[in-house]
């Protein structure tokens, strides 16, 4: 596949900026459309004619973050003057940012979102919108770090490889980015490096890769405990400039309530994580 729509949240935190360049710079790359989305906090249910009926501070606040959506859109759109792709587009959405952004990114081949900053959180209070765009969204999610390194395409690539389906899907996603990384390392742990079905998993699925256009290679780890640390760690040494996995492949409940790999990852990946459910 190609990327023909990208979605990209733009907001008015401090991380924004980055997330928009590298939304352009993919979309340059992949003669792409890109849509840059501020969806204002303010449910599609509450009216006008509500608000003009309501407490007038109930009124001034949703005035309040509708300028600031205003005002991230005008943000994206000198972004796209300055270096941005022909094609592009901006929406101004009067939803709760959840719920907006996953109707939109239906519309989207990759959905491009920040990973939460606890030292600037998101005007709207949201601490897990990409694990609600995970499920909820319907495509793949690309998360950006909130202070990431300038980011180049042709980097190493990390790909995490059970067998899966949430990993199966992430990496049918991410073929127009691992095509044009310098070389894909597929990542195995304990068990998921021995399948007596087929041979190597890992080996297997850099072979596929291999006839997509995708310089990969197999390797693998010692079963782990911790298989989120030892991802960031592995992406750390070989200099990855992307990650690629599936997302709750045991749950989103258990891995809440035991920890789990995508918690791990979502919550201190230094570089760009695509993920899939």
């Amino acid at each position: 596949m190609n990327y023909k729509t990208l979605l990209v949240h733009v907001d008015t935190t401090p991380a924004a900026p980055a997330r928009i360049r590298l939304a352009l710079g993919l979309a340059r790359a992949a003669g792409a459309h890109v849509v840059g989305a501020a969806v204002t906090g303010v449910s599609h249910f509450v009216t006008s004619g509500m608000l003009a009926a309501g407490d007038s501070r109930l009124a001034g606040h949703c005035a309040a973050l509708r300028r600031d959506a205003e005002d991230a859109v005008r943000r994206f759109e000198d972004a796209v003057r300055a270096d941005g792709p022909a094609s592009f587009e901006s929406r101004v959405v009067d939803d709760d940012v959840d719920g907006g952004l996953a109707v939109q990114a239906r519309y989207a081949d990759l959905v491009l979102v920040g990973r939460t900053d606890p030292a600037a959180p998101a005007p709207d209070g949201r601490s897990d919108l990409p694990d609600y765009l995970l499920f909820a969204g319907g495509r793949p999610v690309l998360i950006v770090p909130h202070a990431p390194g300038p980011w180049r395409a042709d980097g190493e690539a990390l790909v995490a490889w059970d067998g899966s389906v949430p990993a199966t899907r992430a990496v049918a996603a991410a073929l127009p980015l691992l095509r044009a990384a310098r070389g894909t390392t597929v990542v195995g742990f304990g068990d998921d490096a021995d399948d007596t079905a087929g041979g190597d998993p890992c080996a297997r699925l850099a072979a596929w890769l291999g006839r997509h256009g995708v310089a990969a290679r197999a390797s693998h780890r010692a079963a782990t405990d911790d298989v989120g640390d030892t991802l960031l760690s592995a992406a750390a040494d070989m200099d990855a400039g992307l990650l690629v996995m599936g997302a709750y492949g045991h749950g989103r409940l258990r891995e809440r309530c035991l920890g789990g790999a995508s918690r791990t990852v979502l919550a201190g990946a230094p570089i760009p994580v695509l993920m899939a459910h």
